[in-house]
């Protein structure tokens, strides 16, 4: 796939450090059309100064920026965000560890999946029979 560099741009541009990140939307199911948006999904790690006190820092930042004749959609979580999620039988979180289009990555990325693994249940399954009916 070729990347946009203004996606490299963005992703390095953040304040904090990521675990990982991916591409999602019609890039990932194989559908996009020459003005689809890049829809990129991530986890991010807050220092410690920032989790440790009465109000925690950014536990979701979400960008939407247009450059180079495109749209890019940045949504990502705080880690530890992503690990609720995960112990609430969250199926979006589990679709963003999975993902195969991996902008970056990071060893914690393969041991989140590791971790991410002993948290599938059946429950899951809701989420997605909630969104085959909605389609």
């Amino acid at each position: 796939m070729n990347i946009p560099p203004s996606i490299s741009t963005i992703i390095w541009q953040q304040p904090y450090p990521f675990l990982f990140t991916i591409i999602s939307g019609s890039h990932l199911y194989g559908f996009p059309s020459p003005d689809s948006d890049y829809d990129l999904r991530g986890v991010h790690i807050l220092p410690v100064q920032e989790v440790v006190r009465l109000e925690t820092g950014n536990e979701t930042i979400e960008i939407s920026e247009i450059g180079e004749s495109l749209q890019i959609d940045l949504v990502t979580h705080d880690v530890k965000k992503i690990f609720v999620m995960l112990f609430k039988k969250n199926g979006y979180v589990l679709e963003q560890l999975y993902l195969p289009l991996i902008l970056t990555t990071s060893p914690e990325h393969e041991e989140l999946k590791f971790i991410a693994k002993n948290c599938i249940t059946r429950h899951h399954s809701y989420h997605y029979i909630g969104f085959a009916a909605t389609q």
